[in-house]
């Protein structure tokens, strides 16, 4: 089946999720790795929890979710999703996960990230995108620093990794910068 592509870009699109996406999700959830830089460490992911997501995305007025589509392979190999979207303020969070670790370090995350930032600036007319991330993932910290973020506050240890308290870091972009770069 042929996917929805929102946004194009030269290797990766963002397409609109499909049910069957739902057997990545769980696989990637599920990853130690992954559940620590998404604050869900410990947690076991069912693939039927991951379908109920799937279906509750109808509802969510205020989020829109992608997933990352390698163009030559149409393997999804993440996904990005803008949550907390306000219509009144113009701001929403950004919210990141490239689980797929044979895809990393290819500069999909980067080409991702630029995609979701036109959606959000050119087409859904926000004036700010903010995220957070874990002071230990310095290299999505370094990617979000290349796509225009800068870091605005650190919330002093925030999440317990197993043995340690680790700083969460607070970053975001405005309109003004986005259209800038």
């Amino acid at each position: 089946m042929e996917r929805i592509e929102v946004m194009i870009g030269e290797r990766v699109s963002l397409v609109v999720p499909e049910r069957e996406d739902a057997k990545v999700w769980y696989k990637q959830m599920n990853d130690i790795e992954n559940q620590v830089f998404l604050n869900q460490r410990g947690k076991i992911f069912l693939l039927e929890q991951e379908y109920d997501y799937y279906d509750s995305l109808k509802n969510q007025i205020n989020r829109r979710m992608f997933g990352i589509m390698v163009k030559e392979t149409g393997k999804i190999i993440g996904n990005l999703s803008l949550f907390d979207i306000s219509e009144i303020n113009r701001n929403a969070v950004l919210g990141v996960l490239l689980g797929d670790k044979t895809e990393q370090n290819k500069g999909y995350g980067t080409e991702a990230l630029n995609l979701i930032l036109k959606y959000g600036f050119e087409v859904l007319g926000l004036h700010k995108i903010k995220l957070e991330v874990l002071a230990t993932n310095s290299r999505a910290k370094k990617v979000y620093e290349k796509v225009g973020f800068k870091e605005v506050g650190i919330f002093k240890e925030d999440i317990f990794d197993y043995e340690k308290y680790i700083d969460k870091i607070i970053m975001e972009i405005m309109r003004k910068d986005y259209f800038l770069n």
